[in-house]
């Protein structure tokens, strides 16, 4: 005789339904208690839980000012560690209740932890976040990072994402360089930052798009994926050619590169538009300091909303000249800024000499969209 279905489903090994569970959204798992007698606390167990809005549309639509008790009652029926939390939500004010939620996960294990509070005003991190040593992933949004002096860093943590959170350059460059195994950075904001210091000898990815006088690369020797948006913020100053020049200090930096992105504000930083000053990109093609630089495993090179100045071109010819591998160049022009005559130059590109035998060139052209 075949056994009822509900007989196979009740008695599933418990890594089984554990593997089960962690693939539903967490109102899901829950509703799995009513399967049956052996499946009721399964879900208690969860290694993960996600609160996002979702979540919120999908249960609670009509009863949202009940959200945040609904979320303690199933922490509170929750056993064991929590590794990966997430909590997600827009429109609800009560920051002192989130304080409470980070400080209970942070005695559950927590190794993952998303946070993204859209409630108009960053969120002040609380004391609790920086007790939470275990941290291998940690993503941000919208909040204030501002570590006690007594913080010693996140000695496990591999990767690192911050978006809009309001951090200065010391406290997030001491984060950084205190993250010894950190892989992953990724940084997205528009509140400024003097210099930062990347220190990071484990470092594989960079994503880097801040409004910022200068960024250092400091020890990060295993850097082999870079983007990098520098914002229009940056002052031409910054970038004379000096006895050690930034740029010289930033792709010397780099010596296992594979993979290099940067837009226009980057480059723009070498031009003085208003003055017609003379370049100081062109004077860094002189410099001794370029003779020693050499990026030896780059491979594709992506450069976007270029104008066609001879400055880009030129730093574009420059780093031709030091990437014996390379594969590709993709150009995406600024289809805002870019003048006929500026297309024709970058199109020119193909013509420029380079030391790798296979280089090509893919231009996107926005007089053909």
């Amino acid at each position: 005789m075949r056994r009822p279905t509900s007989d196979i489903i009740s008695n599933l090994p418990e890594s089984v339904k554990e593997t089960i569970l962690a693939c539903l959204p967490i109102q899901d798992a829950v509703r799995t208690s009513v399967l049956s007698r052996k499946w009721r606390y399964t879900w208690t167990k969860l290694p993960q839980l996600v609160f996002d809005d979702t979540f919120c549309s999908d249960l609670f639509s009509k009863t949202k000012d009940k959200l945040m008790t609904i979320i303690y009652q199933v922490l509170l029926f929750h056993h064991g560690p929590i590794p990966k939390f997430t909590l997600s939500l827009s429109g609800l004010k009560s920051c002192s209740e989130f304080d409470q939620l980070i400080l209970f996960v942070s005695k559950r294990g927590i190794q993952e932890l998303n946070l993204n509070i859209q409630n108009g005003e960053p969120y002040k991190l609380p004391s609790s976040l920086f007790s939470c040593l275990q941290l291998k992933i940690l993503t941000l949004h919208s909040c204030i990072f501002n570590s006690p002096p007594e913080f010693k860093g996140f000695s496990r943590l591999l990767e690192l994402e911050l978006y809009e959170v309001v951090v200065t350059a010391d406290i997030l460059s001491r984060l950084i360089s205190s993250s010894p195994l950190l892989e992953r950075l990724s940084l997205q904001n528009s509140t400024s930052i003097d210099c930062l210091e990347i220190n990071a000898p484990n470092l594989r990815f960079l994503l880097c798009e801040i409004h910022a006088g200068s960024i250092c690369l400091k020890n990060t020797v295993q850097l082999a994926s870079v983007a990098i948006g520098l914002m229009a913020s940056m002052d031409v100053e910054e970038f004379e050619v000096a006895e050690t020049s930034k740029l010289v200090t930033l792709f010397g930096s780099l010596p296992v590169i594979e993979f290099l992105e940067l837009d226009y504000y980057y480059l723009r930083a070498y031009v003085d538009e208003e003055t017609n000053a003379v370049d100081p990109v062109l004077e860094l093609l002189e410099m001794q300091e370029w003779l020693d630089v050499s990026l030896n495993q780059l491979q594709t090179l992506d450069f976007w909303n270029l104008s066609g100045t001879s400055s880009e071109l030129e730093f574009i010819k420059l780093l031709l000249a030091i990437s014996p591998v390379l594969e590709v160049i993709f150009i995406e022009p600024d289809s805002e800024k870019i003048a006929d005559k500026g297309v024709r130059i970058l199109k020119q590109l193909a013509q420029f000499p380079h030391l790798s035998p296979k280089v090509e060139i893919e231009f996107n052209d926005p007089d053909e969209d």
